[in-house]
């Protein structure tokens, strides 16, 4: 049974209780009633006769209700944890007239009073006169002198507290249980085998935070870590305190808004062997009269309770020095603060591990630090991802960009680029306003950090976030990058001055497998690109293998390259294969290369003394020479 749901018995069960003494009654039994769901009339008959017990003035009644009550309700909530919004619902309605506020109001003011009296709210000064022999109490009620038993109810936080409430530290979870913070951030993407998150690097602050805990575990007190947003706060304080305590230390995780004043209730009466500590993620949301106070965490340290908090720089700056109940709250803790940037000697720590998203955070985290990368990229991811079906202009935008540092465009990326990339998929039709939009959506900074896309130093240039790179690389269900952007992104490469070199280099690489596996686009692409280089003979050697596979493009390709080297014959078989497929390129060279054979064979014959062959032979060289005057091209 987690703290919250033991907390909520406690709280119910003394609700309960104070509310017997109270006109109501009637209403809270009907509700507990229906609540238990069992015989209705026999479970109203009990509580009316516990009631009536407590009302006799037996003295331990109250204290063995309350814990009957907090057995039952512990009970009802381990058994049946959605019966929980029910009794938040019952101790909201019913504690407040309990706890003396205005809908109930009794008042006793001096006088003597003899017989029962139930006080509940405000007890001043209070003078019992008991029978001889038995115990007496000084309640401290002003100015009246009661002959007989004395009943005081009072909805105290701090008092003496029941074993009911005393029992709720046993049930806070292992320290070993809480995964969720043992992680620090989101999950990132991983791959099968690999750990949820990477593992943690030591930072610069450890040892003095070290040090900090173990004297707080020692003596109690409050630790916090102070950082800026993203900066790593969460993991390595829990870090620290896994340094610090063994695995039996029993840890409460209040969640926002928790009340904590009951904390010191919760925590009397504990085993001392044991190790008990306050975990308070993100301080600021759990400060205030019903957080923590500056008298609550001295009774935590009278206690010598550890707690460990983290908070924003900004938060802590504003309530540490702005004066106020919170400002004494952090006076005296011990604190560490964490930056986003890491050191020169935490990245050389960070590089010993051999874990491929830390070695991930240090190639592509760009502006941003290690943690923010490792946090933010599952959630980009996501964000792009998604986006693929209710925003598909932004996910084609990030695509492109993406896809181009795949191919080895690691630099700032020219918008004209970027643009004409996004044609190459033909799935949409993007106008200069879509892409200006899409630009708009995809550079929009996410957690104040960063967008999907980051602006580069030059005007009209753009990148990917680092972490869309690296997941889409390490990922194995990522597509490939389409062979239309990978032409795309070799001639972008050479038109802009970007890194040809490596460009090139990923090209080959992912292409000669594939080539290897008789891909004909693979290998029209190899000889394309070797042809582009100059590597005549290389370019030959690739096309013609496609060729021969049947790719109409390298027969037209492999065709060009044979007639300029003057092996016209073979040329023409490939070009008419070509020709013959409707390649225009294939047409003209075809032609021309016809028109020569018919000049060379014309002419042996005209040399030969055959007539025809020599008016033949005229008329070719007169259309030559209206063609080269049209044409401004010689032979």
């Amino acid at each position: 049974m987690d703290a919250e749901l033991a907390a909520l018995a406690s709280a119910g069960s003394t609700a309960l209780v104070q509310a017997m003494a109270t006109d109501a009654w009637a209403a809270m039994r009907d509700r507990i009633v229906r609540l238990y769901g069992r015989a209705r009339e026999e479970e109203a008959d009990q509580l009316d006769e516990t009631r009536a017990e407590l009302l006799a003035g037996d003295p331990e009644e109250r204290i063995e209700a309350e814990d009957e009550a907090h057995a039952q309700l512990t009970r009802l909530l381990r058994e049946n944890p959605k019966a929980a919004a029910e009794l938040r619902s019952i101790v909201a309605e019913f504690a407040p007239l309990a706890d003396g506020s205005p809908q109930v109001c009794n008042t006793v003011s001096g006088g003597v009073t003899d017989g029962v009296v139930l006080q509940s709210g405000r007890i001043d000064s209070l003078t019992v006169n008991a029978a001889p022999g038995t115990a007496q109490d000084h309640i401290d009620f002003r100015d009246g002198t009661f002959n007989g038993p004395a009943i005081g109810v009072q909805h105290n936080h701090y008092g003496a507290v029941s074993p009911t409430a005393q029992s709720a530290a046993a049930d806070w979870p292992r320290i070993t249980r809480l995964r969720r913070l043992a992680m620090g951030v989101h999950p990132t993407r991983r791959l099968a085998g690999e750990p949820t998150v990477p593992p943690y690097v030591t930072r610069d602050c450890d040892a003095e935070l070290s040090g900090l805990v173990r004297s707080a575990l020692l003596n109690g007190g409050l630790v916090v870590v102070t950082g800026q947003p993203l900066s790593g706060k969460t993991r390595t304080a829990w870090a620290a305190l896994r340094r610090a305590v063994r695995d039996d230390a029993r840890v409460h995780v209040a969640p926002r808004g928790t009340d904590l004043r009951d904390l010191p209730a919760q925590l009397r009466g504990r085993d001392r062997e044991g190790t008990y500590v306050v975990w308070l993620d993100d301080l600021a949301d759990h400060l205030g009269e019903h957080g923590l106070t500056a008298g609550l965490l001295a009774q935590l340290v009278h206690e010598r309770i550890l707690v460990v908090a983290t908070m924003n720089d900004g938060d802590y700056d504003t309530h540490r020095f702005g004066g106020g109940p919170t400002s004494r709250v952090l006076g005296g803790a011990g604190t560490v603060q964490l930056s986003h940037d890491w050191s020169e000697t935490e990245l050389t720590r960070l590089a010993l591990f051999d874990d491929p998203r830390l070695a991930d955070a240090r190639e592509w985290r760009g502006e941003s630090g290690i943690t923010q990368f490792l946090v933010l990229g599952p959630e980009l991811w996501d964000k792009w991802r998604r986006a693929r079906q209710g925003n598909p202009l932004g996910h084609l935008v990030v695509r492109a960009a993406v896809d181009l540092a795949r191919c080895g465009i690691t630099a700032d990326i020219p918008q004209v680029l970027l643009r004409g990339t996004c044609a190459k998929y033909g799935e949409l039709d993007l106008t200069d306003e879509d892409f200006d939009w899409a630009l708009a959506w995809a550079a929009e900074p996410r957690n104040g950090v960063t967008g999907l896309l980051v602006r580069g130093e030059q005007p009209d240039t753009w990148r990917a976030y680092g972490s869309l790179v690296a997941d889409a690389v390490r990922w194995p269900e990522t597509e490939p990058v389409p062979d239309m952007v990978w032409g795309e992104a070799v001639a972008g490469a050479r038109t802009h001055g970007l890194d040809t070199d490596t460009v090139v280099a990923s090209f080959r690489a992912v292409m000669l497998p594939r080539a290897d596996g008789r891909d004909l686009t693979a290998m029209y692409g190899l000889g394309a690109l070797a042809h582009r280089e100059g590597d005549v003979v290389e370019a030959e050697s690739w096309h013609r293998k496609a060729a021969d596979l049947g790719d109409l493009r390298s027969c037209n390709a492999l065709g060009q390259i044979l007639a300029n080297r003057g092996a016209k014959a073979e040329a023409i078989h490939y070009l008419e294969i070509a020709a013959e497929a409707g390649m225009e390129d294939a047409y003209v060279t075809l032609g021309k290369l016809h028109r020569d054979r018919a000049r060379h064979w014309l002419t042996k014959g005209a040399e030969a003394g055959h007539m025809e062959a020599v008016t033949y032979l005229n008329t070719l060289r007169a259309g030559t020479d209206v063609l080269e005057e049209e044409t401004g091209q010689t032979e």
